[in-house]
């Protein structure tokens, strides 16, 4: 396994065997782009399933464009020639999975996502790349790893499977709550003000954002603040006490009492591993 080994990018890899197994993480990791990032595959060797936490940016796929966007998955199959590139305005910062063997390509499409490139809506799925992720950190043997890397796999297809064929049409309500703390994430926000965002109770407003978006808005609102928060520590020089008043923190201590429960380290721990 080797480490990260790029500036805006913590990259998990492992050394591909001379002969290739029926399923193998060539590598698993998180991307910080920024406007310079673009990767072109002709003829791809390698599946890349990516989901995006925040930002905008443009994909090809043969003859086919689309725009992924925060919450969005995307399964690029191997043989395709494909290019995406960040947005230079609001780069992306997403998790993604690169697979190897020949048990890949037969399992997107024992799930019927063979067909289809983006996927929207999935915040609920975003937890199994992040259990991927640390699994690739971890010093286990290669065997275990991609032993549980690949039941994980087929839990992440298998959800994706389910998400496609329920029915999506998400109320408007529900949409507002997540517009509403989508616009105010950079504010001190509290249950009571989501949900008088809609004039619903508090009950009512958490049951009505998990059934659709799979967690309780205010988790949802803190995911998105420790997002941010990650992301003004990369790419910025921003002091940690700048930063916490710019997401709407009352003050710097809380903010970094937050950060590490959280994210597992501390801001200045994360910006000196990842800057």
């Amino acid at each position: 396994m080797a480490g990260s080994v790029y500036k805006f990018e913590d990259v998990y890899s492992f050394l591909l065997p001379d002969k290739i197994p029926p399923f193998w993480v060539e590598m698993a990791g998180v991307s910080y782009c920024n406007r310079y990032y673009r990767i072109d595959r002709e003829k791809s060797d390698v599946t890349v399933i990516e989901y995006i936490y925040k930002g905008t940016g443009t994909l090809r796929v043969g003859d086919e464009t689309y725009e992924p966007k925060a919450g969005d998955i995307y399964i690029l199959n191997e043989n395709t020639h494909h290019s995406y590139r960040s947005s230079a305005s609001d780069p992306w910062t997403k998790i993604f999975i690169n697979l190897k063997g020949t048990a890949v390509p037969s399992l997107i499409q024992s799930f019927r996502l063979h067909k289809k490139v983006l996927y929207s809506r999935c915040e609920a799925l975003s937890p199994i790349f992040e259990e991927i992720f640390e699994l690739s950190k971890q010093n286990l043997p290669v065997e275990d790893t991609m032993e549980r890397c690949g039941m994980l796999v087929f839990k992440l297809l298998n959800r994706l499977c389910i998400h496609e064929t329920r029915d999506h049409q998400i109320p408007e309500e529900a949409q507002a709550i997540k517009q509403f703390i989508d616009n105010n994430y950079q504010i001190d926000l509290n249950m009571d003000e989501i949900s008088a965002s809609i004039y619903r109770s508090n009950d009512y407003t958490n049951k009505l954002f998990k059934r659709y978006y799979g967690s309780t808005p205010y988790a949802y609102y803190l995911n998105i603040k420790m997002e941010n928060a990650k992301d003004l520590l990369i790419r910025t020089n921003l002091s940690i006490k700048q930063i916490s008043d710019r997401l709407g923190y009352k003050s710097d201590q809380y903010f970094s009492k937050q950060f590490h429960k959280y994210v597992g380290m501390t801001a200045s721990q994360y910006r000196k591993n990842l800057g």
